[in-house]
């Protein structure tokens, strides 16, 4: 047996067994959230590449597996990704319970995180961008269920993540050629921008994100937050595997400059925007724009600090934006997540409204929660290097902020004198525990998140 067999093919080989089941929809999310606890534990105690017994049963689990002259390498330092990956995804799936989502989300889901975790084992990487093309292509069902027309949003999102394919395999062809002659000036310079900009599509880098908080107001929220928080995650670690491939990619002398310069533009920009945005959904896509901006400048530090950050960002991230698609999805049902329809929410949905505040200033910084450790030490990193930089990101996560404020006067704001519990039991309990876990990882941030710096051990060039 090897590693890809069990954490690639065999997901995706159920995924497609419960699709025929999907009418049975709790049942196959179960199904499916069982299968990403069960596959999460077994990353974590089951070693790769080495002899494993069981009373008078001896097996080894191989970190390769070939295909179509192509190979899938999960060795024992990837590990930490595929817990990560497969704890997220079961985190999404449990809250899908209550989130009256699609009858395809789960199945889809799946076969989605099957994808991308064969797009980081990939080998060439490179071959990378076309599994991640496939997902996007797969995710497109799960945004625009079967007879509804899809909006902007979803147009440009598959237009935009499509455009980064050509780009990377062009990438991948003058990389080549970089290797095979290092002092060829011209060609580093055509594989520097080409990977930049299919980077760039992929990120949505500014000035490329404006289809994400389209796509954030037209789909489901719960399945627009599975695929914007997801996708991203992926695609970032993926760029961390480039600078761990390529040593003169690593060496570029403008590589911390862009990445900072972009980085804090998709801050700033974003929390910009967000200040005067008056639907809940869009803020959601303006706060995945602002997260991807941070997790660009901690990789522009180029130090120690800066990828610790970039890892340890995720769990908090993670918690955040499921806790808000979750409250988004329960708003959604009483009517529309604008300003003008949520007076007085916290009245009327308390567990709702509480839980979507704490996800929304976790996000924003705010200390005692999760963002906040990770927050200031990025800040502190990048005003080292550049005081100016480090002002104006500010100024973006206090614009991100001043909505927050914003938002709370609206859902405190009621004429009622009396309080509703409307939210079931289950959704309260998993509000409940989401908002739990943001104060703990906020308080106990060494605790929580020590575990997801062993992301960094696949990646040794760089640490």
């Amino acid at each position: 047996m090897s590693a890809p067999l069990l954490w690639i093919i065999f997901p995706l080989v159920v995924s497609a067994v419960l699709w025929f089941l999907k009418e049975r929809r709790q049942l196959v999310i179960l199904l499916s959230a069982g299968l990403c606890l069960f596959l999460a534990f077994l990353a974590w105690r089951v070693p790769i590449d080495s002899l494993i017994t069981m009373g008078p049963i001896s097996f080894n689990i191989s970190s390769t597996l070939s295909f179509l002259g192509r190979s899938f390498i999960l060795a024992s330092n990837n590990s930490a990704f595929l817990i990560l990956i497969y704890l997220i995804g079961a985190f999404w799936l449990i809250g899908a319970s209550v989130a009256d989502v699609p009858n395809t989300f789960a199945p889809l889901g799946l076969a989605l995180i099957s994808l991308l975790v064969a797009a980081l084992a990939v080998q060439p990487f490179l071959y990378a961008a076309l599994l991640i093309e496939v997902a996007v292509l797969l995710s497109i069902p799960m945004l625009v269920p079967l007879g509804e027309t899809a909006g902007q949003g979803v147009i440009r999102y598959l237009i935009f993540q499509t455009l980064a394919l050509p780009f990377i395999l062009l990438a991948g062809w003058a990389a080549a050629g970089v290797e095979a002659n290092p002092t060829d000036q011209r060609l580093l310079i055509q594989a520097v921008v080409l990977l930049g900009l299919g980077f760039t599509f992929w990120l949505a880098v500014f000035p490329f994100y404006a289809w994400v908080p389209l796509l954030a107001g037209e789909a489901h929220p719960y399945v627009a937050g599975f695929v914007l928080s997801l996708l991203p995650t992926v695609v970032l670690l993926l760029m961390l595997d480039f600078l761990n491939a390529f040593a003169w990619l690593r060496a570029y002398p403008l590589l911390p400059e862009v990445l900072q310069l972009v980085g804090s533009l998709m801050v700033i920009t974003g929390g910009i925007w967000s200040a005067f945005q008056w639907d809940l959904s869009r803020l959601f896509g303006y706060a995945v724009i602002i997260e991807s901006g941070f997790s660009l400048l901690a990789l522009s530090l180029g130090n120690q600090a800066g990828l610790q950050v970039f890892a340890a960002s995720f769990l908090p991230r993670m918690l955040a934006l499921g806790l808000w698609a979750l409250s988004l999805s329960i708003i959604g049902k009483q009517g529309s997540a604008n300003f003008n329809s949520l007076e007085g929410l916290l009245h009327r949905q308390p567990f709702t409204a509480v839980g979507f505040l704490l996800a929304y200033f976790s996000l924003g910084g705010l200390p005692l929660l999760a963002g906040f450790p990770m927050r200031e030490i990025l800040l502190e990193g990048v005003a080292q290097k550049n005081l100016m930089v480090a002002f104006w990101t500010l100024l973006g996560s206090i614009g991100f902020l001043a909505s927050g404020f914003r938002i709370l006067a609206v859902l405190a704001k009621s004429s009622e004198k009396t309080w509703q519990i409307q939210e079931k039991w289950m959704q309260i309990v998993l509000l409940t525990g989401g908002g739990l876990a943001l104060f703990l990882v906020g308080i106990y941030p060494r605790i929580f998140l020590s575990g997801v710096l062993n992301l960094l051990r696949a990646f040794q060039r760089l640490v």
